[in-house]
């Protein structure tokens, strides 16, 4: 999650430009122009989401890679046996796989993997372009995304 700070300063600047923008139509009246801002806004945040999530993905798969290491190198087969079937120079596995070698499927209390799963559906959406996702409020995202993070165990 090395540049999402950075990230959201960026993403900071231009939705500030776009609201300001929004205003403008909305204080002329400007219908097709109010249309033309939102449909930036919409873009503007499904880009930035894209970036953002890229973020929480390239950490889960570190830690996952990590969490591989750490369990293939036990001396006592019982404890690797099942760590065995994974390689951490080449984590093939699909993401959900590895969001369960690091996040409990099963803590109802946190809802991470949940979470992380949604936000996965989402980021496909918009990645393999079905949809521009309206409604995504990236700076409560962010702040999601970092509680996710705070939560990947090795």
């Amino acid at each position: 999650m090395k540049d999402l700070a950075a990230i959201t300063a960026v993403y900071s600047e231009f939705a500030t430009s776009l609201d300001a923008q929004l205003v403008q139509a909305e204080r002329a009246a400007d219908i097709a122009r109010i249309g033309r801002v939102e449909h930036k806004q919409r873009i503007h945040d499904s880009a930035y989401f894209i970036l953002i999530w890229g973020q929480l993905e390239a950490e889960i798969n570190r830690v996952a890679e990590l969490a591989v290491r750490n369990r293939r190198s036990s001396i006592r087969w019982e404890d690797r046996r099942a760590w065995d079937a994974h390689d951490p120079e080449n984590m093939r596995a699909k993401f959900e796989d590895r969001a369960a070698l690091v996040l409990d499927r099963l803590n109802v209390a946190s809802d991470a993997y949940r979470r992380t799963i949604r936000y996965y559906g989402l980021r496909n959406g918009i990645a393999h372009g079905a949809t521009l996702a309206t409604g995504i409020d990236v700076p409560t995202i962010i702040g999601d995304l970092y509680r996710i993070a705070g939560e990947l165990k090795a």
